[in-house]
């Protein structure tokens, strides 16, 4: 088990290579009564600088727990690689329609049927603080 904090780009990049194949992740967030609650996310894209990236509903109850409680935890598990990842960091709703035009694909349309331009469609900035990795290499 390795354990990291306060990742540097390096430090990511063994995260990210890990993860890079693995597209759903879970996501934790907190609930006002302090409880946790995880669900699977579709991951968009891994920044060289820690930046994680999801699409989400801004009407979504996860949205609400990001902006009261910003501190999240993502875990990623593949049986084929024979790789765990938890990564914990802080989240930030983004509303930026030219990010939405460059991440989107047809993987997005399923959960979006009213497509890009639905004005519910935000995007998930997480930054990682934090991570861990635990693998048979």
């Amino acid at each position: 088990m390795e354990t990291k904090e306060k990742l540097s780009p390096d430090e990511f990049n063994k995260i990210k290579q890990n993860i890079q194949d693995i597209k759903l992740a879970l996501l934790t967030t907190q609930l006002p009564d302090g409880s946790l609650r995880s669900r699977p996310m579709l991951t968009r894209q891994l920044d060289p600088d820690g930046t994680m990236w999801f699409y989400t509903r801004e009407n979504s109850d996860k949205v609400a727990q990001i902006r009261q409680h910003p501190a999240v935890a993502l875990g990623y598990a593949s049986a084929e690689k024979q790789v765990t990842v938890s990564t914990s960091g802080t989240a930030e709703v983004v509303k930026d329609q030219a990010k939405v035009d460059e991440l989107w694909d047809e993987n997005v349309q399923q959960w979006f049927p009213e497509g890009k331009d639905d004005p519910n469609v935000v995007l998930l900035r997480i930054t990682t603080l934090a991570g861990e990795c635990w693998s048979n290499d």
